[in-house]
């Protein structure tokens, strides 16, 4: 399982509309991932403006290669939308999920 996560840094000049990220940029996310791969998607946000991310959203795939290929098929639309509710640049991260031996 890979774990994809899309930060928003949080600076001194972000501009960020939570309205509108929840209620149209995720569900786009959702329609157009959900259809090469998307298992989930997860939605943290900073508790105080100390925070190094105003938001983090955590994304599933199987694995990297399902995730560069659904990135690869429909990313462009995903980053052509960032710029409706933010004015800072995502930093992504493809992670390994790893499970702890206790926890399985």
């Amino acid at each position: 399982m890979i774990d994809v996560m899309v930060a928003y840094p949080n600076q001194n000049d972000l501009t960020f509309d939570d309205q509108y990220y929840l209620e149209k940029h995720v569900p786009l996310v959702e329609d157009n991932l959900g259809e090469h791969g998307l298992r989930y998607v997860r939605i943290h946000r900073g508790t105080d403006a100390a925070s190094p991310y105003h938001l983090m959203t955590h994304l599933g795939f199987d694995s990297a290669e399902a995730f560069e290929s659904a990135f690869d098929a429909v990313g462009q639309i995903l980053m052509n939308d960032v710029p409706h509710f933010t004015n800072v640049e995502p930093v992504l991260q493809v992670s390994e999920v790893v499970t702890p031996s206790r926890a399985s």
